[in-house]
């Protein structure tokens, strides 16, 4: 798709364009379609270059970087070249840092193609949000420690090793505790969003093999106390022997924790809560089920967006952050799989997660 260069009637193009671009921030390469050799770079593409202004006519675009690489430069504009689009973006790590490249196809006025391709440095940008997430990071554990501890002095008081309180003060101790583990459930699930706003490679390294059906036995023992509580069971209705993933077990068992803890605390009471682990395809696919009243149609589109709760009335057995959802689906795509529900009116609901199978390796088995 493309269009006509215009410029006004000008001696020279170099001179025109310099006027015009020159200045600009950005980084401006202007370079023959087929050749890919330079027709122009602005200042601010030659700073990052190391180039003169007599150096550009003798370089070509895929001098701009050590790591440039033609096959992939050519595959992203391959769609300029069809007409299927008029502009491509792509971020990229240079050698000076993270940039955003947008090219697009002209028309020279000799009629020739050219790219021109605009740079714009988001390393400064990226640093900025480093800086926001540690602060952030730093001011959740400030706030994290304090309630643990107050948590605990609570818990000592409810306890009566410190003397036995009046009736009146009990009540208000039992209003102030769940208000203080509210806050406390709350912080942790914000730092632990925070922790998963990470791009999926960058966790890559830290996978591990991971023996699901072993997972998640534990998660469901780790529960039992829990379903004691709201006079709920877990069933485990299918389980493969073994199951194999690559996974960090750590975050595979707060997912499990959370997609077993609402489906508990969501049931009715004397009900069973269904567990099944199944092939799906090259996928294992657990399923957690319950009753209860399911999950409201007008929050279905939204369900794993953050502060969406899923109980369907305003009286139900534990309220919680709104968070575990969502921290459950940022798990699980670190993870390569994804994570869904089915509810209908007077069915129970289901939630299942999808995480891609691999082969142990000798040893493991």
């Amino acid at each position: 798709m493309s269009t006509m260069l215009q410029t006004p009637d000008t001696p020279n193009l170099q001179s025109y364009l310099s006027d015009i671009l020159e200045e600009l921030h950005d980084e401006v390469y202007v370079y023959d379609a087929s050749s890919l050799r330079l027709i122009y770079a602005n200042r601010t593409a030659r700073l990052r270059c190391d180039w003169s202004l007599h150096d550009v006519p003798d370089k070509k675009i895929t001098d701009s970087s050590d790591d440039f690489d033609v096959g992939i430069f050519q595959s992203h504009v391959e769609p300029l070249r069809l007409g299927m689009t008029d502009a491509v973006t792509i971020q990229a790590i240079h050698e000076k840092g993270l940039v955003e490249i947008t090219t697009r196809l002209l028309t020279a006025l000799e009629g020739n193609p050219v790219f021109v391709s605009v740079l714009r440095d988001r390393e400064p940008r990226r640093q900025l949000e480093r800086a926001r997430k540690q602060a952030f990071s730093e001011i959740v554990h400030d706030l994290r420690t304090p309630l643990t501890s107050i948590m605990g002095a609570l818990k000592l008081l409810d306890s009566g090793r410190m003397g036995d309180l009046p009736p009146q003060a009990q009540s208000l101790l039992a209003l102030v505790q769940r208000n203080a583990d509210t806050m406390l459930t709350t912080v942790s699930d914000i730092l632990d969003l925070q922790k998963l706003k990470t791009h999926p490679d960058e966790a890559e390294e830290e996978l591990e093999e991971v023996e699901l059906v072993a997972l998640i036995k534990d998660a469901v023992a780790a529960h039992i106390g829990y379903c004691a509580v709201h006079n709920v069971s877990i069933d485990i209705a299918a389980m493969p022997k073994e199951a194999w993933i690559r996974g960090l077990p750590i975050r595979l068992h707060q997912m499990l924790a959370n997609l077993l803890s609402n489906a508990i605390k969501n049931s009715p009471t004397g009900d069973v809560v269904g567990l099944e682990l199944r092939e799906n395809g090259d996928n294992w696919q657990i399923r957690i089920i319950n009753g209860g009243p399911g999950i409201p149609e007008h929050l279905r589109d939204r369900i794993f967006d953050n502060y969406v709760h899923s109980a369907a009335t305003s009286d139900a057995k534990v309220k919680g952050t709104g968070l575990g959802l969502a921290i459950c689906k940022k798990i699980i795509k670190t993870h390569g799989g994804e994570i869904g529900f089915s509810c209908h009116t007077g069915e129970r609901t289901q939630f299942f997660v999808d995480i891609p199978q691999t082969i142990p390796s000798i040893g493991q088995t």
